[in-house]
């Protein structure tokens, strides 16, 4: 996983996307992963992506619901970009949000207009944009649950 999220922020780096720090702490993610929140994609043998779902209460100042999933980090290695995988771990992750009966929420650098597109095309709905230390972010969520 940890070979994933570096390779994917060295090309988000060259495209001159700030997305993520780099290099990736190995026992961070090793933590992730043992919190069940941690998720690889696989195609055959091969580690080809990698994204992380877990739990917030509250996050900062953020208008997140109590209680709802967060899906974060989601890497494609370059090579396999293109071919769908990115719709379906959003799917996968809408569908998970579904049987939990929660709001998704799911952010980016406010600057990365293609990935913003992306989250549009896959039905997430816009929240709007929020500093984050020194820049801001843009939040979009996907609210599939019935409220009672």
């Amino acid at each position: 996983m940890v070979k994933v999220l570096n390779a994917v922020t060295l090309d988000l780096l060259k495209k001159g996307i700030n997305q993520w720090p780099y290099p990736w702490d190995p026992f961070v993610v090793k933590q992730a992963i043992e919190r069940d929140e941690g998720y690889v994609v696989r195609l055959d043998a091969q580690i080809i992506g990698a994204f992380y779902i877990y739990s917030v209460s509250k996050l900062s100042d953020l208008p997140i619901e109590p209680q709802s999933l967060y899906i974060s980090k989601i890497a494609i290695l370059p090579e396999y970009q293109g071919r769908n995988i990115g719709s379906q771990i959003i799917r996968f992750a809408c569908s998970l949000t579904q049987k939990q009966n929660k709001t998704l929420y799911l952010d980016c650098w406010a600057g990365n207009e293609k990935l913003k597109g992306f989250y549009r095309v896959q039905c997430l709905e816009y929240v709007g944009d929020f500093p984050e230390e020194d820049y801001f972010i843009s939040i979009f969520k996907f609210s599939g649950h019935v409220r009672k």
